[in-house]
Formats: structure tokens, C-alpha cells, sequence
């Protein structure tokens, strides 16, 4: 391939600067995160709203990278086998594997003309354009660079970012950002026979606006399935507002269900979705899903679904009511309000916000599946790092804590409401709703190698029934860490707590009471620690450590038995005498990385105490009674070498009865499957000696050929019930998929729900 200087020149003075027609052009702030959304569709809805109206709206999940450079001064090179200009015409000439490129943007052809007058250029023979991954070919394109409009025949563009190929016999340029295609076809699907595809006679497309399919039809294989005779997606590359993907399903307990979400894109930092559902058996619901982000990685997310129920009046003769619970319920309004919110704010304050207040106590297991359940919704403890309740637990926690953490202390204000769902007539749930918690951390003392440590903590506690009243509390304590070379560290301490209580009111009886306790305390420690040569992929070398301790604790509290849990129960502070033997281990890797350099991470930790009670080996108030001094033996267990092993156990054995107390166990892994694909295993089971036995497992397992399966269970092994099971199984292909699932909950009955998915158009389910 050569070069006619000439040419070249002259084409630089010109600063030629073609642009490609079919290229869909975006352009977004470098610095921002697109949001995406897919094109959604079910059969039945869709027919709906055809037979309505003609028509409906949808988001479509198109994102992409800026098309093109904002360098506007870039000039174009052309490379050919035989370059002219014809000065006369002023006509440019390019032939032979013509390649024009500027700045991550290539356009191939056999050859290609620039009308420097008309600012036509054409390109003829195997046209390839090339830009960040996206590929434009077709025969034969014209473009008019002054207007930029144009026209391409026989085009196909391939968007790599979400896998779309768009056909078309034409497409026309009819705009600095609008785009005519006619007689298209649109698919994800890979190779010539697509599964399934989108044809149109006509596609309308403005660039950061919307689109408008006419006569369009949705076919599996050449076989059309439903016809669209109009249609309006969304062209933008942020958020758009519209109508989102529809969803039916099925429960035994509340019959059919369809819902309708709507999506408001209000600004770059919030959002919100509408949730429109009709129950066959218990009427009309709506949902609400709020977000935001804001700065210092200020986030919310607040949930609200309500339902205007048919069922007004709880059945207490019927077996499958009373089996939600054993209390009435005469709500017509039913709802259900939770959210999650970390609010920064002046002064280095940070604000928590949890919600979680609901209507009634049936509610959460009657609505846990299906579209209005808490699986298909955002997960608040996955989003926050914050608990949430369980649906069967008797409270519903809503709180509120200001913080401000220092590196020298810490000082945390909160609210916190427990709503008894079941609306007891005398409910004596003591709410906090006014604390105050400052924390000094340790600090030298005096310049001496002497640690002091102070907490302190202030309740204001009130309830509808019951005493109500105030709450304070602190501790002040010393360290002395001694250290005799590098092998023995003892560390002695001494702490005082005292706490007091003031009843609110004219209470007959007394109104005040208070606790004192002291402890002394002191530890033993040394360390012994190796490191093992190691080769396992970036690992270079791993490091036991093992921390062998002996402590020593001397707590005596003062007028125990005068002081009365008014408020809450409270643990009874009793005199405490006793050494406590424990070993802890930690293994620790070291790997080297290319770019992050050298790095430490902790795979393993394992510890095991063993407290013997001095109080309890001189006890002779009943020697009748056998001595028992040595205390439950504890043991810990957290593995966790690589992100897709986690793994934790943890009991106590209690010599006196020769048996497991408590105990527990969780375990996840995952592994890595071809095509992104990957199979997944959850286990968690919990014991102790006071009734709790139960048993939680999720798995998903990829077999061949694009098929997959699953279960999850939740069940008490006490009681030998199952709560709840699902069993799933789904088959995936390269741009579909379907999966079926059966859900079936020990309050609500049984559920079925049929997922179906398009690559890059989203999920729709029935």
C-alpha cells in the first residue's frame, strides 16, 4: 500500500472530516455512570394495550460510549492503493483497500469520493466503519458532511456494549441526531438465524430522545409471534422515564396477579418507580420505589406498597387464616413502609435512617412472594449493611442515629420505635426514643505508658402501658500494658460501671434505684508466628500466627438484689471469679500484584477459650450439688481464602452435660462457569439447647447444554416443618431465556412464576 504525498497534503489543508451515517452518535460526562434500561414486553400485556390504544412505551437498554471524539479539529487520514484529486471538480479520489481513520474511529471500503464542493462523500465495496467496539457494514453509503444527513444500503450495525444488531435495507440520516431505518430488524441473537428478533417497516431515532417502531413484529425464528403496529422506546444513554417491564403471576393464597411498573427518571441523583397491580382476590395495590445519591456517598432507598384489601375481616374460623397467626385483623388498608438512608451531614455528621412499619401482622406472610414480596424488591440489608427483620418476627424496628467519629472519640445520638404488629390492647414494648452515647477511646494518660477509656450512655424510655422513665449509664476503665521483650505482653486494667434509673411520674413505691460494679482484670499474652514459603497462583508465602492468652477476671457488683428491671430485662450482674485459657490463630497470605504491588490478605482465623469459675470450684453453699467450674468450651471458626469461599462455624460444649449447647455453621461458595455463568451453594444451620434448630439452604447448579436448576429451604428442624421451599430450573441460551419456579410458604400456600429473558431487552415474567 503506498501513499501519493500530494494527495495527502492537500487532503490535510482540507482537514476532510467524514463521519459515519449509521453510527449511533452518544455523548455523556466522562465522569458519570450510565444508567440502563431494557425494552420490556409480555404477551398478554402487550395485547392489552394494543387492544386500548395502538401502542405503548418502553425504556430500551441501548448504553454506549461516546460515538465520537469532542476533538472537532482532528483531522481524517486516508490510506488507498491509488489516492487523486481532481482539481477541477474538486474531487477527491480514494481507491483500493481505502482506510480512513481519526482518533479510535475506521472506516473501510474499496473506494470512496469527496465532493469538496457539496461536502458529498461515498463510499462503495464491503463498507466496514469501526468505533469502540461497534461495527457498521453495508454496500453502499452517501453522506453529506455540511448537513450531516446521509444514507446507507444494505446496512447492519453490531453494538457490542449490549450485544444489538440493527439490519436494515435503508437508512437515512435525516437529522443532525435522527435516524430513519426501513424495512429493519433488531436482535442480540449471534449469527445469521437469529432466535428471536424485532422487524419493523419503519424505526424512527432521535439521539437522546426517543425512537418509534411502525408495523413492527416480535418473531421466534421467522415465525412472527405478536404484532406491534406502533410502538416508542427511549434513545438515551442515561435514565429514561416510561413504562417498564410487566409482570404476571400466580398464588394460591391471592390468585392471579399482573403489574405495570412506570419509571420517573426525576434527576441524575433520584428516581422513582410506580407499581400498578391488580390481585384477582384482594383488589388494587400500589408500589412506590424511591432512590437517591447524593455527595459523600450519601444513598436512600425507601419502599411503600398499599393495598385497598377485599378481605377486610380476618376469618377466625378458617384454618388457613388462623395458620398466619392467631390474631384478628379488621383493616380495610393494608401497607407495608421500609427504607434504608446515610445521609452525611455539617460538622463530619452522619445520619441512619431505617424504616419498617407495617399494617398488620399477616401482611408480610401473605404478600412474601409473588411481584409484591420481599424477594423481588431491593434487598435493604444487602443495600445498607443493616439488618432487617424477620417476616415472623414479633417487632418491627424503625431508628434513627446521628454520629460523629472521631479518631479520639465518639458521640452517637438515636431513636429507635419497636412496633408490635399484631396492635396489642396493652402493649408495654419499652421504645427508646431518646439516647445519647459518648465514647472516649484510649488514650495515654499523663504521657505514661497508662491507657483510660470512658463510655457513657443516656436512655429516655417510655412505653403506652408500664413504667417509663430515664436510664444512665458509664464506665470508666485503665490499662497497663507491660511488655517484657518481644515475646510477653501482660496487660492489667481496672473498671468501674454504675448504672441508674429514674421512674417518671408520680409512681407510688420507689422511683429511684442504682447498681455499681467493679472489675479488675489482667492478660497474659505472647506470640509465636512463622512463615511458609508458598506458590499458588500471585501467593508467594503464607504466615501462622499463633496468640496463646490467660486472663484473669475479679467482677463483684453491689446491690444486685435490690435492683429491678424496670424498663427491659436486663442481665443480673453476679459476682464473677474466674481464668479464662484461649488460643487464637490466624493465617495470613502474601501475593504479588502487577499493578496493586504487594498484598496481605487474613484466609483464616480460629480460636478456642476455655473459662474455668474459682467462684465455683470454692462454692459451699449445697454440697449436695456436684462443682461445676469449668464453663462452656468455645470454639470459632472464619475461613474465607478467596471471594468465592466464605466460610464461619462456631459452639460451645458444656462438660456438665457431656454435650453441644450451641452451635452454627455458614457457608457459601461459588465457581466460576463458562459464559459468565456460575454456580452457587448457601448453607446455614443454628442450634442451641433452648429449642432453636433450623436449617437454611440455597443452591444453583449449571448442567450442560445451557440448562440449570435450584432450591432453596428454610426449615425448623425443632418443629420439623419446612417455613418455606423453592424449586427453580431455567435454561439459558446465548441471547434467551426462561425459567420456571414453584414457591410454596407455610402461611400462604403455593406460587408459580415463569421468567422469560431477552439479552439486552431485559426479563419479563408471568
Amino acid at each position: 500500500m503506498t501513499r501519493n504525498d500530494s494527495s495527502l497534503t492537500e487532503c490535510d489543508n482540507q482537514e476532510m472530516k467524514l463521519r459515519s451515517l449509521m453510527l449511533l452518535e452518544r455523548r455523556k460526562d466522562p465522569g458519570s455512570k450510565p444508567f440502563t434500561r431494557a425494552m420490556h414486553w409480555t404477551f398478554l400485556s402487550i395485547v392489552a394495550w394494543i387492544a386500548l390504544s395502538g401502542g405503548f412505551t418502553w425504556a430500551l437498554d441501548i448504553t454506549s460510549k461516546e460515538r465520537f471524539l469532542k476533538d472537532k479539529e482532528s483531522n481524517w487520514e486516508i490510506t488507498a492503493r491509488k489516492l487523486t484529486y481532481d482539481e477541477k471538480k474538486s474531487l477527491y479520489l480514494a481507491e483500493g483497500d481505502v482506510v480512513i481513520s481519526r482518533l479510535g474511529q475506521t472506516l473501510y471500503a474499496q473506494k470512496a469520493t469527496y465532493d469538496q464542493k457539496t461536502g458529498i462523500a461515498e463510499v462503495f465495496g464491503d463498507v466496514r466503519f469501526e468505533a469502540y467496539g461497534d461495527i457498521l457494514t453495508g454496500e453502499h453509503g452517501t453522506f453529506n458532511l455540511k448537513d450531516s444527513t446521509g444514507q446507507m444500503t444494505k446496512g447492519r450495525l453490531f453494538l457490542h456494549e449490549n450485544n444489538f444488531y440493527v439490519s436494515s435495507d435503508s437508512v437515512e440520516k435525516i437529522g443532525p441526531n435522527t435516524y430513519l431505518a426501513k424495512n429493519c430488524r433488531i436482535t442480540t441473537c449471534d449469527g445469521d438465524k437469529p432466535d428471536w428478533s424485532i422487524t419493523a417497516s419503519e424505526v424512527e431515532i432521535t439521539l437522546e430522545g426517543y425512537g418509534t417502531i411502525k408495523n413492527g413484529a416480535f418473531r421466534v425464528r421467522d415465525f412472527p409471534i405478536f404484532f406491534l403496529p406502533w410502538a416508542r422506546f427511549s434513545a438515551k444513554t442515561e435514565r429514561a422515564s416510561g413504562i417498564l417491564l410487566p409482570r404476571g403471576g400466580y398464588s394460591q393464597l391471592n390468585g392471579w396477579a399482573a403489574e405495570i411498573p412506570i419509571f420517573w427518571a426525576i434527576s441524575d441523583q433520584m428516581d422513582a418507580t410506580f407499581y400498578q397491580r391488580i390481585i384477582e382476590h384482594r383488589g388494587y395495590m400500589q408500589g412506590l420505589e424511591y432512590r437517591y445519591v447524593a455527595e459523600n456517598n450519601s444513598t436512600g432507598t425507601f419502599l411503600l406498597d398499599i393495598l385497598s384489601d377485599k378481605i377486610e375481616t380476618k376469618n377466625m374460623r378458617n384454618p388457613e387464616e388462623l395458620n398466619l397467626s392467631p390474631f384478628a385483623r379488621t383493616n380495610e388498608t393494608r401497607y407495608w413502609a421500609r427504607g434504608r438512608a446515610d445521609q452525611q451531614l455539617p460538622m463530619e455528621i452522619l445520619a441512619r435512617f431505617d424504616a419498617d412499619y407495617v399494617s398488620d401482622q399477616d401482611y408480610l406472610k401473605e404478600f412474601t412472594t409473588d411481584l409484591r414480596g420481599v424477594k423481588v424488591r431491593p434487598d435493604l440489608q444487602a443495600i445498607s449493611g443493616r439488618p432487617i427483620e424477620e417476616i415472623r418476627s414479633p417487632l418491627r424496628r424503625s431508628a434513627l442515629r446521628l454520629s460523629r467519629d472521631r479518631e479520639d472519640y465518639s458521640l452517637q445520638a438515636l431513636s429507635a420505635y419497636y412496633q408490635r404488629p399484631e396492635n396489642p390492647s396493652f402493649d408495654t414494648t419499652p421504645q427508646p426514643i431518646g439516647g445519647v452515647n459518648f465514647a472516649l477511646l484510649p488514650r495515654s494518660f499523663a504521657g505514661a505508658p497508662l491507657y483510660f477509656k470512658f463510655d457513657t450512655d443516656y436512655d429516655y424510655i417510655v412505653r403506652e402501658f408500664g413504667p417509663k422513665g430515664h436510664r444512665f449509664h458509664f464506665s470508666p476503665s485503665i490499662n497497663y500494658p507491660l511488655f517484657f521483650g518481644n515475646f510477653l505482653q501482660i496487660e492489667p486494667s481496672l473498671r468501674y460501671f454504675r448504672t441508674m434509673q429514674w421512674l417518671e411520674g408520680n409512681t407510688p413505691g420507689v422511683n429511684y434505684q442504682s447498681r455499681d460494679v467493679y472489675q479488675v482484670q489482667a492478660r497474659a499474652t505472647t506470640v509465636l508466628s512463622r512463615v511458609f514459603p508458598y506458590s499458588w497462583r500471585n501467593v508467594t508465602a503464607l504466615k501462622h500466627k499463633i496468640m496463646p492468652s490467660l486472663t484473669y477476671e475479679y467482677r463483684v457488683p453491689k446491690d444486685q438484689d435490690k435492683f429491678q428491671p424496670w424498663f427491659e430485662p436486663i442481665d443480673v450482674e453476679d459476682k464473677v471469679n474466674r481464668v479464662v485459657f484461649s488460643i487464637e490463630n490466624f493465617l495470613d497470605s502474601r501475593s504479588e500484584d502487577e499493578k496493586k504491588g504487594t498484598l496481605y490478605e487474613q484466609w483464616g482465623t480460629f480460636s478456642i477459650s476455655q473459662p474455668y469459675s474459682i467462684k465455683e470450684a470454692r462454692r459451699d453453699d449445697d454440697p449436695t450439688r456436684k462443682r461445676e467450674p469449668f464453663e462452656p468450651l468455645e470454639g470459632f471458626l472464619r475461613f474465607n481464602p478467596f471471594s468465592n469461599l466464605f466460610l464461619e462455624a462456631e459452639a460451645a460444649w458444656d462438660h456438665a452435660q457431656d454435650d453441644i449447647t450451641t452451635a452454627g455453621i455458614s457457608l457459601s461458595m461459588g465457581i466460576d462457569r463458562s459464559g459468565g455463568r456460575k454456580d452457587n451453594l448457601h448453607v446455614d444451620y443454628q442450634y442451641s439447647e433452648d429449642g432453636t434448630k433450623s436449617l437454611v439452604y440455597n443452591f444453583h447448579v449449571n448442567l450442560v447444554r445451557g440448562f440449570a436448576v435450584g432450591n432453596a429451604l428454610t426449615r425448623d428442624l425443632e418443629a420439623g416443618t419446612t417455613v418455606q421451599s423453592s424449586a427453580w430450573i431455567e435454561y439459558l441460551a446465548q441471547c434467551w431465556g426462561i425459567r420456571f419456579t414453584v414457591d410454596k410458604l407455610e402461611e400462604s400456600g403455593t406460587s408459580f412464576m415463569v421468567n422469560f429473558r431477552l439479552l439486552g431487552f431485559g426479563e419479563a415474567g408471568s
